[in-house]
């Protein structure tokens, strides 16, 4: 699907810029041509059909190239992102590993030869292009694999189909409001995520424009001209804003859109102030694709949640049965047009997915207006007595008034069989410790001890997101705690 829309572009308007990849234009023409040459150089080395490739290419731009020629000759591509990963594919129909001659992975030869898999490192030079519109006979287009995050346990492996394109990549256009004049900004975000792919992809689908910045400092994308879309992590969005005053203009008119996590506001404010006043808090997942996209424009925009036009987002009981509206319960959003299931992994699929329904295991709320407030993750939840309550909330608080990056927390028994709350802070710099316990005795009331922990930085994904098992994991294994105090019992 985005190979024929390329081709279809590059006929309608050849000269119209597709990619700026590391500051440089190509053309819609300049694109399908590199795209047919590179498909004419898989179809003579006997790659066309069913089957998966692996490629292991750190350019962005070669990726595209070749993942879209392998998939118009019938093939499925998965993104890897080292070369160890390539042994816990677990794909039975794995044909071959591609790289780029131009790059160099000290590892990727003996990684192949212990899976028996051929090694192409492929370089285009000289290569006859292979018509993008005479398709390898009786195979439909391939896909591309995309893996989630692994902020619950291990990645998995979902499949972007052609079928799958179709659907979820106008959903994205016209969630953004993408047409031939886009020009979207995704940075160096990877193209085994789900913004990566997706987000790089969509804008050809309606002639428009990407930027891609992997050569420099991310920032200095933003010096491109006439960006009208951006989208960001809170991670990258720090390295952004921690760039000097005069790295980059201000757009008063690009659309940036901020997901994989939550903003504090005081980013918010600064992010309005440095780089453009239209910004967006946008929740996806790698499964389900968008759900929601809401400007920020007051306080209760950086919690309450607007679901997209036509997405199906309901919150239901542990027995699925639909929650009352203000009362908490397990998100899930309809999978019609998506993905159904893990590939390899029909233990994750049965847990969630489940009667036409993704379930991302996100606690959230639904208020009389129909926007959504996310509570936390299910597995997270803090059991106080009987009580239960997710922490996110409290976390949240205790960023803004600390004044930290980051705060997670978690509860475990003690010794003297009492939970105890176990506070771990995002900071070079420890806070006055009155000021510590008058905010933590404020929104822990219940606990009758709680551990505080500072650390400079969290373990985070390449996507940003806070890798909680591992930070946990850290804790209970012996972080230092930096400060214990003890709460009066309620």
């Amino acid at each position: 699907m985005i190979t024929e829309r390329i081709s279809h572009w590059a006929k309608l308007t050849p000269n119209r810029t597709a990619v700026v990849y590391n500051g440089r234009p190509r053309s819609y023409r300049a694109f399908a041509q590199q795209i047919a040459a590179a498909r004419g150089y898989f179809a003579r080395q006997g790659y066309a059909g069913s089957g998966c490739v692996a490629l292991v290419i750190d350019n962005l731009m070669e990726f595209w190239i070749f993942s879209l020629a392998l998939r118009s000759l019938g093939l499925t591509t998965v993104a890897m992102r080292a070369p160890a990963t390539v042994g816990k594919l677990g794909l039975a129909d794995l044909r071959c590993v591609v790289t780029s001659a131009g790059e160099t992975w000290p590892d990727l030869d003996s990684a192949c030869g212990k899976l028996g898999l051929p090694l192409l490192s492929v370089s285009l030079d000289g290569e006859a292009a292979l018509d993008l519109e005479a398709p390898a006979p009786a195979h439909p287009p391939g896909g591309h694999i995309l893996w989630t995050s692994g902020t619950t346990g291990a990645s998995k492996l979902v499949l972007m189909s052609a079928a799958v394109d179709a659907v979820m990549l106008p959903r994205k256009v016209d969630a953004f409001g993408m047409n031939q004049d886009t020009v979207l900004c995704t940075f160096n975000f990877p193209a085994w995520t789900g913004p990566g792919y997706r987000f790089s992809a969509s804008p050809w689908t309606v002639g428009g424009a990407v930027v891609i910045e992997q050569a420099h400092k991310p920032h200095e994308a933003l010096n491109y001209p006439g960006i009208t879309h951006a989208v960001l992590v809170p991670g990258l969005l720090a390295t952004i804003l921690s760039a000097p005053a005069d790295a980059f203009p201000r757009s008063d008119t690009m659309q940036l859109a901020v997901g994989g996590g939550a903003m504090t506001r005081r980013q918010v404010e600064r992010t309005k102030a440095r780089i453009t006043p239209h910004l967006f808090n946008w929740l996806a997942s790698t499964e389900a694709g968008g759900i929601a996209l809401t400007p920020l424009h007051g306080p209760e925009d950086h919690r309450w949640h607007r679901i997209l036009p036509g997405r199906v987002v309901e919150i239901v009981d542990e027995a699925g049965r639909p929650a009352p509206t203000g009362e908490v319960g397990r998100v899930r959003v309809a999978t019609a047009g998506g993905p159904t299931r893990y590939l390899n992994n029909q233990a994750a699929t049965r847990v969630f997915f489940k009667d036409g329904f993704f379930y991302p295991g996100d606690l959230g709320v639904f208020r009389s207006d129909g926007r959504m407030a996310l509570h936390g993750r299910f597995t997270d939840i803090i059991n106080l007595a009987g009580r239960k309550f997710s922490p996110v909330p409290i976390e949240d608080r205790l960023t803004e008034v600390l004044g930290v990056s980051a705060v997670y927390i978690f509860a475990m028994q003690e010794d003297s069989g009492e939970e105890g709350a176990h506070v771990v802070l995002e900071t070079s710099t420890p806070i006055d410790r009155e000021r510590l316990k008058a905010a933590l005795k404020k929104e822990l009331p219940g606990f009758p001890r709680t551990r505080v922990y500072y650390v400079a930085e969290f373990p985070r994904n390449q996507m940003g997101k806070l890798l909680r098992q591992e930070l946990r994991a850290k804790a209970i294994a012996g972080l230092a705690p930096s400060a214990k105090m003890d709460q009066p019992r309620s």
